[in-house]
């Protein structure tokens, strides 16, 4: 009986704005929702491949081949203008939720189409050139992807496409299917610094995804590093568990019931990111030579001597949010 009232309690259809949404309203809010997941998806593998060739050109800095890493970053542009395009269409598509009116929204949204096409002409008219000039023996050479550097020809095609369509639904679709906004609206105050804590937030969820799903496949689940390598794969996907609820929890609640249900959620987020760490650094415990052993193929550069930055920093960050959420619920508590 009692887990019926906690459901009742956290999902009541009543709780949520989507439940006063007309029905075109719902459609479009699950096509952005969609749309979201999606290119999230795609922003996390873009966004590890493009650490994975940046940290190429860092390790050539400290080993002192400088020509190397110039050369390396060279040949990674096409990628890393993949990687910065998918990462800004997520934000993009983020901020179409927001509580901005029609206007503001068609403008901005009109800029930032205009700026997908620039941005994915100039990435393959460099990857052209670059495979005129020699930077490139093919367009398929096969790092740091199976088909790079083609596959960021085809992202930035993807990314005209949709800048093309967001330019042709302005221009000709708007009247017959209008986008009722606001959707969601969120209410910040300090909206610079929220911006900036969301930025970082999602791209350790990126990374996190990723590096999560990576490391089933990169691990060495042997050799006595079995408890290990699940306590850094799950604490890996905390911080994008912790970005979905926020995204299609929280961020889905009316008002009221966001001040209702903050408090217990980041007591709940608390509980769990502590778990994660309690029990992450009892598996250091069982070997602390596991993340240069164990770890060290997913991302060298974090692993390096043991030091795990990488891990660290994914423990790190879904407790900060969960701290800030029980602080917040704390304080809306209290304003009662």
């Amino acid at each position: 009986m009692g887990e019926v009232v906690i459901m009742n309690k956290f999902f009541d259809k009543s709780n949520f704005l989507l439940n006063d949404f007309t029905d075109r309203q719902k459609k479009q809010s699950l096509f952005v929702s969609v749309l979201l997941i999606v290119f999230f998806l795609v922003s996390s593998f873009t966004f590890i491949n493009g650490l994975y060739a940046f940290t190429d050109v860092i390790g050539s800095i400290i080993s002192g081949s400088v020509d190397v890493a110039i050369k390396d970053l060279i040949r990674s542009i096409p990628l890393l203008l993949s990687v910065f395009m998918s990462i800004w269409t997520v934000l993009l598509l983020q901020a179409t939720f927001r509580n901005v009116s029609p206007e503001k929204w068609k403008r901005s949204s009109f800029k930032d189409a205009i700026c997908l096409i620039a941005f994915g002409g100039a990435n393959i008219l460099y990857v052209i050139i670059g495979r005129i000039a020699g930077i490139y023996s093919s367009f398929v050479e096969g790092a740091p992807s199976a088909i790079y550097p083609l596959d960021s020809v085809l992202f930035s095609l993807l990314f005209i496409a949709i800048g093309v369509l967001a330019i042709l639904y302005f221009k000709k679709w708007q009247e017959k299917f209008p986008f009722l906004l606001p959707s969601r609206p969120i209410g910040v105050k300090a909206r610079g610094a929220y911006a900036t804590f969301l930025a970082f937030w999602l791209l350790f969820a990126l990374f996190g995804f990723a590096a999560g799903l990576y490391s089933i496949f990169i691990y060495d689940f042997a050799h006595g590093y079995a408890f290990y390598g699940i306590m850094t794969i799950l604490a890996y996907l905390l911080a994008p568990c912790f970005l979905a609820i926020w995204e299609f929890y929280y961020n889905e609640l009316k008002e009221e019931k966001k001040k209702e249900l903050l408090l217990p959620l980041g007591i709940a987020g608390v509980a769990c990111s502590l778990l994660i760490v309690v029990l992450y650094f009892v598996s250091l415990g069982t070997g602390l030579d596991a993340p240069s052993n164990a770890g060290f193929g997913m991302f060298p550069v974090a692993f390096a001597a043991s030091v795990n930055i990488a891990t660290m920093l994914q423990v790190a960050c879904p407790l900060i949010v969960a701290v800030v959420a029980l602080i917040k619920g704390l304080l809306a508590r209290k304003a009662q």
